[in-house]
Order: C-alpha cells, then sequence, then structure tokens
C-alpha cells in the first residue's frame, strides 16, 4: 500500500534504522530492507511474524521481528531511549487476516467472528456477549457512526445469545435489522465498529502517537496509514500539535492518496491516506 510513497520519505540507505509498526506480511520490510537499512518488524499476530519473518530471513542479521503490539514496542523503544530515522505504521487489518475465513472478519465468513487481530480470546463474540446492548449500541456509534444503533445492537445480541455466531451470521442479522435498500451491506459498520473496539485500535494509535516522537532521531519520519475517518482525523489532530508543541517539526498539510493505477490494481487501497510527521 502507497509502497512507492513509503519509500521515498523513508529514504533506505545502509545504516538508517527503520520501526515497522505493522509488519504484516512484510511487503514495506522488504522494499526498505532492500535498500540496506536496519529494520524492526512489529506485529501482534504470530502467523503473520512468523510468514515475514520467512520471506525476509534473507535479510538477517539487519532485519529484527518483534511480537507484540506497536503501541508496547513504541513505549518500550522510547523508555530504553532507541531512535530511529523512520517509524512506518500501516493501520487497519492486512489482507492475509481479511481473506483467512476462520478469523471471521468478513460479514460472508462462515467460522465464529472472532475479529481479532492476535488470534486470541476474548474475541468480538465474546464481547458482544460481555457487553450487552447498552455496550454494543455506544460502541456502533463512537467506532461505526451507525445510525440505528439500538436496533442493531439488539440484533447482534439476540443472535450470538441464540449461537448464531459466524461472521455471515450477523451480518444477516444486521441486514434484518435494518430493512430497506443500502449502497454496500448495512453490516459494513457495524463489523468496523466490532474490530476497533475488540482490538482497541483507536486506544493502541493514540498511544503510538503519544511516543513517537520521542523515538524518532533528528530529522526522522513518522509515516502513518490510514483507512478510515477516526484514524485519519487522530492522526492529523495530533501531527498539528506536536507541530505547534515544537515536538515535530512539520507534518503533512494533506493526506496522500494511492494514484489511479494503484487503486485500480488494489481496490483496498481506495480509503488509504498517508500522512507524516517529521522531527526536528
Amino acid at each position: 500500500m502507497l509502497v512507492r510513497e513509503v519509500e521515498a520519505l523513508v529514504a533506505p540507505a545502509p545504516g538508517r534504522r527503520v520501526l515497522d509498526c505493522t509488519l504484516g506480511l512484510g511487503g514495506h520490510a522488504e522494499r526498505i530492507l532492500a535498500g540496506g537499512c536496519d529494520l524492526i518488524g512489529v506485529d501482534r499476530d504470530p502467523a503473520a511474524l512468523a510468514r515475514a519473518a520467512d520471506r525476509l530471513a534473507g535479510h538477517a542479521p539487519r532485519f529484527t521481528p518483534w511480537p507484540g503490539t506497536f503501541a508496547d514496542a513504541v513505549e518500550d523503544h522510547a523508555a530504553r531511549g532507541v531512535r530511529f530515522d523512520a517509524v512506518l505504521a500501516d493501520l487497519g487489518v492486512s489482507s492475509m487476516q481479511l481473506d483467512d475465513a476462520a478469523r471471521g472478519f468478513s460479514i460472508r465468513s462462515p467460522e465464529r467472528a472472532a475479529m481479532t487481530m492476535s488470534g486470541e480470546r476474548p474475541d468480538a463474540v465474546d464481547f458482544i456477549a460481555a457487553a450487552g446492548e447498552a455496550g454494543i449500541a455506544d460502541i456502533l456509534v463512537r467506532y461505526g457512526e451507525e445510525h440505528r444503533p439500538r436496533a442493531v445492537a439488539r440484533a447482534l445480541c439476540r443472535a450470538v445469545a441464540e449461537g448464531r455466531t459466524s461472521g455471515a451470521e450477523l451480518a444477516e442479522a444486521v441486514r434484518r435489522a435494518i430493512p430497506g435498500r443500502h449502497p454496500r451491506h448495512p453490516a459494513m459498520r457495524a463489523f468496523q465498529a466490532l474490530r476497533i473496539a475488540v482490538n482497541d485500535e483507536l486506544g493502541q494509535l493514540e498511544r503510538l502517537l503519544d511516543r513517537v516522537a520521542d523515538i524518532l532521531a533528528p530529522g526522522g519520519v513518522a509515516i502513518l496509514i490510514s483507512f478510515h475517518s477516526l484514524e485519519d482525523r487522530l492522526v492529523k489532530h495530533r501531527f498539528r500539535d506536536q507541530v505547534a508543541a515544537g515536538r515535530l517539526a512539520a507534518a503533512a498539510r494533506k493526506p496522500v492518496l494511492p494514484d489511479d493505477e494503484e487503486q485500480a490494481g488494489n481496490p483496498r487501497s481506495t480509503s488509504a491516506k498517508l500522512r507524516w510527521g517529521r522531527a526536528p
């Protein structure tokens, strides 16, 4: 995603240190390592980390895998005084996770709607059961901008209570709760909200943004790629505030978007927005 744009900002060269906060399958990391950088790759998904480590094994010892969340990684390196020339976070769910029906991210998945990036429990089904209608309605508004949160929350809680826990079954429950015609499946907003809540995505992002300036070397750049307005708004405002406070020297005024060629070849890139902030 936005590989050329990321590479231009990182400016890979021997001796430069990079923290890839969302390693995924190692696409960005492979290009950066090919330029001679030392790179630490972070991922909370053990399966993704193992596959990326195999892919990048030829770059050892310049590549180091780091298991865990990117918020923990940034805070750990900040506490130890480690600095990087570039910090990259490609937010959201990886293609591998979306395409794995067993993860239950999809509204068409026949498997349990787990939706956890780590593959561990508690998962989205557990979350629905524990939060109840009021709690689910709240996250549907906050993270999904759902127009009928009470009806959708009631449908989700009833489905889980009745043992209908697959992605497809929960999506159908939402569809029945919101009658009428829709430009896209009406469960998309609810699934986004559940995924964000279960994985604490915005909480993790806030922790990263709080400390990322502390791990940038002089002139270093933080690069964040977001996929929905909640993330992009948070990144935009935090970068702006940190420039005003002198913690960053500059930040992108407008997001960098995928070009027409990338959007045509990768429909998932259409909502991507890249913002950067540079250290003094």
